[in-house]
């Protein structure tokens, strides 16, 4: 077993030695974004050509709708599916509170959908 002061280099306690090697990494990545990254970066999002202003999907809006939105196949089979695994799940650990994770579920793919939508 070696003993040294500095705690870099040593080969017993790697875990100490980690944490300071990751500080280490941390601070010098902090250093980077310091010097020039914050600047690098800001010129990047004020370039003229990011600040078009066109909406490349909204001639996507009507297929969406069609697929995701309410009263769509793609929500019925959704349910369907929750509502089998949620009797599967039943099956298996024979709790009857498995069957409030379906009408949790159920609300949570509505509102999924609908912000989809």
């Amino acid at each position: 077993m070696t003993s040294r002061s500095d705690a870099l280099k040593a080969t017993k306690g790697r875990a100490v030695a980690s944490l300071f090697r990751k500080a280490q990494e941390n601070l010098k990545l902090r250093n980077l974004l310091k010097c020039g990254g914050v600047a690098l970066i800001s010129l990047m999002f004020a370039h003229p050509v990011l600040a078009a202003g066109t909406d490349l999907l909204s001639s996507q809006n009507t297929t969406v709708n069609a697929t995701f939105g309410s009263g769509s196949s793609i929500v019925k089979w959704f349910y369907l599916a929750e509502i089998l695994f949620g009797i599967f799940i039943y099956i298996k650990t024979r709790s009857p509170l498995t069957f409030i994770g379906i009408p949790i579920l159920i609300i949570a793919t509505r509102v999924g959908f609908a912000i989809a939508s």
